[in-house]
């Protein structure tokens, strides 16, 4: 299944990718996308012939907490307690955390 497929099932037509950052989920490589209403992160195998997988679809409701570890590493923990490790391959964690907390200051129920 391509990228855009997997993302336009999990948000639906009414949702829309704001920000895509690339990097490692739990040691899985792929990208961390944000939409309005929740995070992805889609897994990308091969050089010629890619596959995509969706690893996490967690909607902002569910996230319980970010901090950052060190330069590139974000923890995301869940309201059941998970934890899931983002590790960014290009910037520093920073940026990607402070794009999701913008993100999710735009929707008033969403503020973590």
């Amino acid at each position: 299944m391509s990228r855009e497929k997997i993302v336009e099932e999990s948000l639906g037509l009414e949702d829309k990718i704001q920000k895509s950052y690339p990097g490692d989920l739990e040691g899985v490589s792929g990208s961390i996308s944000m939409s309005k209403k929740k995070l992805l992160f889609i897994s990308e195998k091969g050089l010629f012939s890619k596959s995509y997988n969706l690893v996490l679809d967690l909607p902002y409701e569910k996230i319980n907490s970010l901090r950052t570890e060190g330069k590139y590493n974000l923890i995301i923990e869940d309201v059941e307690g998970l934890k899931h490790t983002f590790k960014s391959r290009e910037l520093s964690i920073s940026i990607v955390e402070k794009a999701l907390r913008e993100i999710r200051e735009q929707e008033p129920s969403q503020g973590i």
